[in-house]
Formats: structure tokens, sequence, C-alpha cells
């Protein structure tokens, strides 16, 4: 059977419909009355409504000269003006941008000129910043505002609400242009490592990435989706919002993700299904356990990824299935935990093989490496169109990237003699210690079970001997005072010897992006001052075999106070 037919029904198996726009299509003609979307607040859209809006919407964008193959940038919040203004795009033909909500200054700039987009739409909260690089843009020529009556007037600016008005009765296209080859977004990825790279998602990838989603969690018509990871996220658009619209199943918004809520919001909204990203369900895992962590309804949810430390723990408290997975905005997610097998704390699955090549290789050679070592993830799909076209307006990026007919992910992982996959550390966050590859992953897993720490990053220091130290930053708990030595005294009982850090650095914030990756970047950068509390310094070391500090017969420079908190929170979001 081929990849195509495997894909679901009798509709799906022809490439023809894998676009956003016969998606809608099909939503409104099959379940016009169901629910498509509710949010925290309220408020409700059957299918129906929301074909119906984004029609209109579709009209007032062509009215503005959208049409199809243009960029058009949306800076929003979570809401359902988003959604329709996501699917307006989409339903034109037109290539969607959303934008992170946390760029200012360059990093928005540079979406902003990068992406060519003479439109924008956006919430009146963020039109100042978008008016503060008037002069600097080459391509914007409209911008829509939530509300413009609370915002500057910039270039040709008008209220998202007068897009009904605007030329209604311009005949939309009835073929629904777009093929499944082509573009629908250039989605922009948090730019840890330097400018951010647009990826540009054709038809297809949409599609694929959200009937894998379908297939692995079984979602149905009769599920409730709670989706708190913002909509300029592939995650959301992909693996939350997209499988709802292609089922029939119903959406609701939250505005943001709250650890402290996150329960109450699955309980409230009778949700049956969810997903976690990054640190999220160590946040949720820290709360205080309470009687709502099993009266909810959700029975699956995608975790990406679910801490090994806590993995067996966390689907026993919650009494769910965690569905782990890897992958990345370009490359969908080729590594899924098969459906009906235990879970393997630690790993993120098996390969999709009717979709995707994966491979592990010595990331200097491209050379495969046998199963139980360490390489880089690279991957390759089996059907055209169902991964990115490339990185928008950087050729040489996307050469470098897809070097060898592999996509290489910059991630490190390995694969067990059964097929399964663990991911391991970004490369470039590895750490050589003692002739040991260290991964900050571990790390800063075993950093986050003491009590108090919120959140963990942890990076490499030059070391005099030629190899990396190894710096941890925290956050900790408002009014609590860490002990360094308590908190590297449990590092000991969970970590490699050359594991341990060295350095601890307490801090009030950490800049990251609003998906929960902590920019290290700003870390390497920051002059740690007086604030750096040095181990070695205060008289502690670490030795193989032995289970906890060792203190040293002369330390140079005892420190008996646990230093204080750096103020990092001016740094900025990227």
């Amino acid at each position: 059977m081929t990849a195509v037919a495997q894909i679901g029904g009798s509709r799906a198996a022809d490439k023809r419909d894998w676009t956003m726009a016969s998606v809608l299509r099909d939503a409104v003609s099959t379940h016009p009355e169901r629910v498509c979307v509710r949010t925290m607040r309220g408020e409700s859209l059957t299918y129906a409504q929301v074909v119906s809006r984004v029609e209109k919407r579709a009209a007032g964008l062509a009215g503005l000269g959208v049409t199809m193959g243009d960029r058009v940038v949306l800076l929003m919040d979570n809401s359902i003006e988003m959604l329709i203004t996501w699917l307006a795009v989409d339903r034109l033909g037109a290539v969607e941008v959303p934008c992170n909500t946390a760029n200012r200054g360059a990093s928005l700039r540079h979406v902003l000129d990068d992406s060519g987009a003479a439109v924008a739409v956006v919430d009146a909260r963020y039109a100042e910043q978008i008016a503060d690089l008037a002069e600097e843009l080459s391509h914007l020529r409209t911008v829509v505002v939530r509300d413009a009556r609370q915002s500057r007037v910039i270039w040709r600016t008008l209220d998202v609400v007068d897009l009904v008005g605007i030329d209604v009765d311009r005949q939309l296209p009835t073929g629904f242009g777009a093929s499944y080859r082509d573009s629908g977004a250039i989605i922009y990825t948090s730019g840890t490592t330097g400018p951010a790279k647009g990826v540009v998602v054709p038809q297809a990838h949409m599609y694929t990435f959200a009937r894998h989603v379908i297939e692995q969690l079984d979602i149905v018509a009769d599920d409730v989706y709670y989706v708190c990871l913002p909509l300029f996220h592939a995650n959301a658009q992909f693996m939350q919002v997209l499988p709802c619209l292609m089922t029939g199943a119903t959406i609701v918004l939250a505005e943001g993700f709250s650890a402290s809520g996150w329960i109450r919001d699955l309980n409230h909204c009778g949700a049956t299904v969810t997903s976690l990203l990054g640190v999220m369900a160590q946040y949720v895992y820290n709360q205080p356990d309470s009687k709502l962590d099993t009266s909810h309804a959700v029975t699956r949810m995608i975790t990406i990824p679910l801490p090994a430390a806590i993995a067996v723990e966390f689907e026993q408290r919650f009494d769910t299935t965690c569905v782990e997975a890897y992958g990345m905005t370009e490359v969908c997610l080729p590594l899924y935990r098969p459906r009906g097998e235990r879970l393997r704390p630690g790993s993120c699955g098996k390969a999709l093989e009717e979709w995707f090549d994966v491979a592990i290789v010595d990331p200097e050679t491209d050379e495969p490496l046998p199963d139980g070592e360490v390489g880089e993830i690279v991957v390759r799909p089996r059907s055209p169109f169902t991964t990115f076209a490339g990185y928008h307006a950087m050729p040489e990026r996307t050469v470098e990237a897809w070097r060898n007919l592999w996509f290489h992910t910059g991630d490190a992982g390995r694969r067990d003699e059964d097929g399964y996959y663990y991911f391991v550390d970004r490369l470039n966050d590895r750490i050589r210690r003692k002739g040991e590859n260290v991964s900050t992953y571990d790390i800063e897993i075993a950093l986050m079970e003491v009590a108090g720490v919120e959140e963990a990053a942890v990076v490499a220091k030059p070391a005099e001997e030629g190899e990396d130290e190894i710096k941890a930053f925290l956050v900790v708990a408002d009014g609590l005072d860490l002990d360094p030595v308590e908190v590297l005294s449990h590092c000991v009982e969970r970590l490699p010897y050359f594991a341990v850090p060295r350095y601890l650095e307490f801090v009030t914030v950490m800049s990251k992006t609003p998906t929960g990756k902590i920019l290290k970047r700003d870390l390497r950068a920051h002059d740690t001052g007086d604030t750096e509390w040095d181990r070695e310094r205060a008289g502690y070391t670490v030795k193989r075999g032995v289970p906890h500090l060792v203190p040293l017969e002369h330390p140079t420079d005892p420190l008996t106070m646990p230093p204080k908190r750096a103020e990092l929170g001016g740094l900025p979001c990227g």
C-alpha cells in the first residue's frame, strides 16, 4: 500500500484535497452545526459560522489586493479573530506568516521584511511596535488592526471589522486555487542561534502534519481539543487546530498556558485531548496534587518531551496516555510512540516508516552509526511536498540543512535495537567534560526535581584545560533561598560525576520564546559579575563512584552564603 493510500479515507487519498481550503469546504458540508471553536471565556462558533466569517474576511483581504501567493503577516494573540484571519488567508491561496508576539525591534523587522509581506493583521497592543519601525520597512503597505482606534495611524490602517465592508461583493475564487504543492505558510523559527529562519510550509505539509496526529491520537468528531500553545506556532496550528477541522472535533482555545491553571481548565472545558511542549509537563507535574488530577476527561495527550524521570508517575497521576513524539516545523513529526505499546521513559518513539526515512549519522561525515551510538538525527520524506520547501530567502541555509539528501535536524540522538529513538540534546548545546559528552537536557531535568526550582538552563563555560565546565542558571520560587550545596548534592545522586555543574547562578527570570524555549545565547553572553557560585572555590569537588560532594582540604575562596539572584529581567525575548 502506498503512503498516499495510508493517510485516510477516499477523499484524503487524493492529493488534490490536501489543502486548507479543501478542509474548510469539507468541514462545512459534513458537519455545519457542530461546534467548531469555543474559548475559555465562553465564545462559541459552529463550523458553518466559522466558514461564513472566513469567507467574509477573505473577501475583505482580497479587496486590499491580497491574492494567491501573497504573504500576510499575523501578529495576534490566541483568539477566534486570529483563527478566522489565518483561515481567510489560506482561503485565498495566500501565505500566512504567523509572527511570534514577543518579537519587537530587529526581530520583528526581520520577519516583516524577510517575508516581503505588504499586509499585516495585528492586535492593537502590537500596533505601536510596528509603528516604531515605519521608516525601516521596505514592503509593508497596509496594517489591519483589531480596534484601530487604540493605535497610532500608520501606512494605510483600518480596523479588522472593516474588512467585511471592503468590496464584500467581490467574487472569491471558486476553485480553491492553491494546490497541495503551493506554499501555505512561512513560519519563523525562534531564532535561538541567529536570525530567525522562515520555514516555507507547503499545503500538503500542513495536511499530512495534521493527519499523522489524527491517526496517532485517534481523534474523532466527538473529541474536544484543549489548545493552550500560541497559534503562531506550528504545533498549535497543524497538530491541534487543523486535526479538529479535519475531523469535526471541537477546539477549545485558551489565551495561553498556565501551569497552575492547566488541570482546572481541562476539567472546566471537558477536554478529551491536549498537547504540551517543552518543559510544560515538568511545570504541571511540579504543581500540588489535586482531586482534579483524575477528574478530567483527557484520555491521551502529546508530550514533547515527557521527562524520563517523571514519565511513569505523570501518566499515573493524571490517568492519561502520553504520546511521546519528536519533530520540527520543517519535517512534521517523523517519530511517535506507537499506539498500544508501553511507555518507554526517555524515548520519543519509532519512525513512521510509511512516510519518513530516519537515521542517526555521524554529524561530521553523515555516515550512518550503529544502534546505541549517539549522532545527529536526520530525516527525509517518502512523499513529495510533505516536508518544508526550504528557508525563505535563505538558499545557502536550505542547502546546508539538506546536505547529502537528508534534512539535518541539529539534534543529537540515538536508536536502540528495537527501533526506538531517544533525543539526547541539541548538538550546539552538548558539553564535552572529562572526555565525556554531556547532555544539558539530563542535567536540567535533574535540577528541576529540586524542590523550589521553577526553571533551569545549563550551558557550557570554557575550562582552563581546554574542554568545558558546566554552568546552571536557576529560577527559584519567590521568597525561597536554596543552598547551592544541597542543589548539587541532589545532582550527584542523579547524574554521572562528570555531569554535575561546577557553577550555579540564581536569576530572577530567563528570557525565552512564548513556546518555552530558553534563549541560551543570552545566558552565555551574560556577565556574571559577583552573582556566580563556584563549587570548587567554595570547597567541593565530585569524584567517580562517590555519591556525594567531596570537600576540598584547601578551598581557595569558601562561600558559605548562597549567592544573590542576578537581575536578568531585561534580556530580550526572541
